[in-house]
């Protein structure tokens, strides 16, 4: 019995500094900029918006609804690039859950080849672009 009254308050605690953290995030600040949703198709052209226009969507987090932009995609910014095609589901492979997606896209060629810490990679994952991060031709 003793177990179990002290892991309910271990629980009890961590939900409370879950939610102390939660209300500390900050909220995004989109007031000078709000990229439409545009429903992109595998085959469409678009354009990578500009680093201060990314930046001006992503929260305290480097996140947009879930979706972190990492530091190596920076280097497309203002490129022209060709969807691939939409994602609507994927595995989170942090949990092996299947998450469902809407207005994120893959784009042609544009796969992760590694990082500085890690070295090179063969895997070839793509990188998840939401839409408001991009402009359509």
């Amino acid at each position: 019995m003793d177990a179990r009254r002290k892991l309910k308050k271990l629980l009890f605690i961590n939900n409370l500094w879950q939610q102390g953290n939660r209300n500390k995030r900050k909220p995004i600040d989109n007031s000078s900029f709000i990229p439409s949703v545009l429903t992109l198709k595998a085959g469409d052209l678009v354009r990578v918006r500009s680093k201060e226009e990314i930046l001006a969507t992503l929260n305290s987090e480097g996140k947009l609804k879930g979706c972190g932009f990492m530091n190596v995609m920076w280097q497309y910014c203002g490129t022209t690039q060709k969807v691939f095609k939409p994602v609507t589901r994927f595995v989170d492979e942090r949990n092996y859950k299947i998450k469902n997606a809407r207005h994120m896209v893959l784009l042609e060629g544009v796969m992760c080849t590694g990082t500085d810490f890690y070295g090179n990679c063969d895997r070839s994952c793509f990188y998840f672009w939401r839409e408001e991060w991009l402009e359509k031709l």
